[in-house]
């Protein structure tokens, strides 16, 4: 295993590899000694996306590796573009700011300002705070996880990347889905821009098969980690996959449910059919 303090861990594929690559981006729960918020830690701690690097820790054992960022999101998001800063998280201007619009009406870009209503850095942040979080905890991430997908892709002439999260049960206050239940899954690949049709295609019919409900781009395209890595034309392929918290998390008590490990073989068992295909697409 390898282990970046603070940063990241990756594990290696066992035997021999495929041209595929796990990667849980915002699931980190390590919080750096400079973080301070006063917002309430239950409100803080609701965005980090629980346990999905313990969901896909079996995708090593059929060939694939798994990259983990291990601080938390609330921190630096990685799945989120390093121009996504809100204007009035910083106490001053910050160079070449670009906030979505999710950004700008919840607060939830690079470094989040806002929890569950509540101001995460009343104060504000210096450029240079928030450039050490990039240059320190966001780019190694994206770099190292750049640098392993070019491996597989020079190896095999193709590389398969699933980008691994969770979301919340019922679509929030916020979301175009308010108030509603979501299915199992959300495959995402920005509208068809991040990956082939034929790969998300498998991915869906591994799940259903297992019994689970999928969506595709609905209710989330695809962030930050697909947009930057993928590229079909290329041969990079990559799919953002959401998994809803209520299968396998009690989401206000962070506790697993009973069948965690039953979700967890399941993944496993998915981990190794895209391992399979990733296999079967390298170049011969």
């Amino acid at each position: 295993m390898e282990h970046l303090p603070g940063v990241y861990l990756y594990t290696p594929p066992e035997g021999q590899a495929a041209p595929s690559v796990f990667d849980v981006p915002r699931s980190g729960r390590e919080y750096p000694p400079g973080f301070h918020s006063i917002a309430p830690f239950a409100d803080v701690h609701f965005l980090v996306s629980h346990y999905v690097e313990e969901l896909w820790a079996l995708a090593p054992r059929s060939g694939s590796g798994l990259l983990y960022a291990t601080f938390v999101n609330n921190w630096i998001d990685a799945n989120r573009s390093e121009h996504d800063i809100d204007p009035e998280l910083l106490r001053e201007p910050w160079p070449g700011a670009d906030p979505s619009e999710k950004t700008r009406s919840i607060g939830m870009g690079l470094i989040h300002s806002r929890a569950r209503g509540h101001r995460l850095y009343p104060e504000g942040l210096t450029v240079t705070e928030v450039r050490h979080r990039i240059e320190h905890y966001w780019r190694p991430y994206h770099n190292r996880l750049a640098a392993l997908i070019a491996e597989r892709r020079a190896a095999a002439g193709v590389a398969f990347h699933l980008s691994c999260h969770c979301m919340t049960s019922i679509g929030p206050a916020h979301a175009q889905d308010e108030g509603r239940r979501r299915k199992d899954f959300c495959l995402s690949d920005r509208h068809g821009t991040t990956s082939s049709r034929e790969f998300i295609a498998m991915i869906a019919e591994c799940l259903r098969k297992r019994g689970y409900s999928v969506t595709f781009n609905d209710p989330f395209v695809g962030a930050e980690s697909v947009r930057l890595h993928g590229d079909p034309a290329k041969g990079v392929h990559s799919v953002q996959i959401e998994t809803i918290k209520d299968i396998f998390m009690d989401d206000h008590t962070f506790v697993k449910r009973p069948d965690f490990d039953r979700i967890q073989q399941d993944l496993g068992g998915v981990a190794a059919e895209i391992a399979a295909y990733a296999r079967s697409q390298a170049a011969a």
